[in-house]
């Protein structure tokens, strides 16, 4: 009877096990001490390493986590945004960098200047249309110092009844000043609300590149 083979194949002599293992050993260690060793640590005895540009990777690997190192050292200024434009880096000593925004207006500068009567316990807005991005600065206050709220907002084209947004909210002020750069195409204005029995006149000195200003 013949012997079977359930093996399929053919016993490998030791000698070629042992010559093969060697070869492979001798291939690692050749990885190892070109690419491994320059990439990784930045060791190179052989030179191939920076030849074959394998050095630079374990260079730039530091350099990579520096931007972010540099920010957490930053002084946090939550009134101001911190992003830098693409290619500008400019800022004053200390300071985050804000987000620069500058535009060509296409209306006119214009200055105007109202007064507004409140009645008692009542309220007035006065309004201005603003594109987006265009610019409204403001000076108000009570002809003899009463106190009043002040809501100064806006609201974008076609709103709906809570499509709003209150930028400065005051209680019982006799002056305010401010600006805005509009985040939005609509209207943008004050609310003066009078909580007193007495009436309260209001000049409003307004500047900017809007397109009216009117009473509501």
């Amino acid at each position: 009877m013949s012997q079977l083979n359930f093996g399929g194949a053919a016993a490998v002599p030791k000698n070629q096990l042992l010559q093969g293992s060697a070869i492979a050993a001798l291939v690692a260690g050749i990885l190892l001490v070109t690419a491994v060793l320059p990439a990784e640590y930045g060791i190179d005895p052989t030179g191939l390493g920076k030849a074959l540009g394998l050095t630079a990777l374990h260079q730039a690997a530091p350099t990579a986590a520096a931007p972010a190192t540099a920010a957490a050292a930053m002084p946090a200024n939550p009134a101001l945004p911190t992003t830098v434009p693409p290619g500008s880096t400019v800022s004053a000593k200390g300071e985050p960098r804000g987000i620069a925004i500058a535009s060509k207006q296409a209306l006119p500068y214009r200055s105007d200047t109202m007064e507004i009567v409140l009645a008692p316990q009542k309220g007035v807005e006065v309004k201005t249309h603003l594109a987006k991005g265009a610019t409204l600065i403001y000076s108000w206050k009570t002809q003899g110092g009463e106190p009043v709220n002040h809501d100064f907002h806006g609201e974008p084209v076609d709103a709906g009844e809570k499509d709003f947004e209150s930028f400065i909210l005051e209680k019982g002020v006799s002056e305010s000043r401010g600006s805005l750069i509009a985040p939005f195409t609509g209207v943008h204005g004050w609310y003066w609300k009078n909580k007193t029995n007495l009436p309260i006149t209001v000049v409003l000195t307004s500047s900017g590149f809007y397109r009216d200003i009117y009473k509501k």
